[in-house]
């Protein structure tokens, strides 16, 4: 084998769900609930709380269908949510909701892909996520489906927090996955483009098939039929039939 580390996606690659809105939605929610109880409790000022939260909800679904639709990026859909629905919540509560949430989602990781990769870390490959998600919940979903020691790094956003409370989600890797790539794994700890492996199922990604050797980029299960065949015509880009296949080209490379 000669490259030394497997890099992966992780939303869409190793887990089911390509973007975080239903681990938002959770939160949302929960935040919700808490204010229609205050108010139940006779602190009517929440009632502004609640009518900020469906605004907030209005403008996300708003900037969804933007963003389905190619006009924005994903980290201006989440803007409005750090700032109208994490900002200023207690660091516990949030933590909580997403261990709710990660014991729930632990059936969505795509085992056949992370399998695999388990055997090569065995062997003695670096691996590493870079995502645009957060840390924190990527890594209690791993716990969650016993696959915690699978990975050596994780490179992802991370819940910003000011003492006890919450500032919201960093939105810095969102558009930089490329920049990102370079400058923790090539500069940092010092890889290079013929050296590593990395797997990706979007647009997102397409920048580093550019930056790898060819061959090096994978595209995985969960991708669509669409992306695997543009990637593999226009990259070489690896797309391995099941999860035999992608083990006998992760332990030969």
């Amino acid at each position: 084998m000669s490259y030394k580390a497997i890099i992966s996606d992780w939303n869409g690659t190793l887990f089911e769900y390509a973007i975080d809105e239903i681990q938002n939605k959770k939160l949302g929610y929960a935040v919700l609930e808490n204010a229609k109880h205050a108010i139940f409790r006779g602190k009517i000022w929440k009632v502004a709380d609640v009518i900020k939260l469906l605004k907030t909800k209005n403008e996300l679904e708003k900037r969804l269908k933007q963003y389905y639709n190619g006009k924005i990026h994903l980290g201006k859909v989440y803007e409005p949510f750090n700032e109208n629905v994490l900002k200023g919540l207690p660091v516990n509560f949030v933590k909580k909701v997403i261990d709710e949430y990660a014991r729930e989602s632990a059936n969505k990781v795509d085992e056949r892909v992370l399998r695999p990769i388990e055997t090569v870390h065995t062997d003695g490959k670096k691996t590493a996520i870079l995502s645009v998600s957060c840390d924190y919940t990527i890594r209690r979903i791993l716990e969650e489906a016993n696959y915690q020691d699978v990975f050596d790094d994780i490179v992802a956003n991370t819940l910003q927090t000011d003492g006890d409370k919450v500032i919201g989600f960093t939105l810095d890797i969102y558009e930089r996955k490329p920049e990102v790539l370079i400058s923790e794994f090539f500069e940092k700890r010092g890889l290079r483009e013929d050296d590593t492996v990395y797997l990706g199922d979007s647009e997102d990604d397409e920048p580093i098939a550019e930056i790898l050797a060819q061959g090096n980029f994978i595209v995985p299960f969960l991708a669509s039929d669409e992306f695997k065949q543009r990637l593999a015509l226009k990259y070489k880009a690896f797309v391995p039939e099941n999860e035999e296949d992608l083990l006998n080209y992760l332990q030969n490379k």
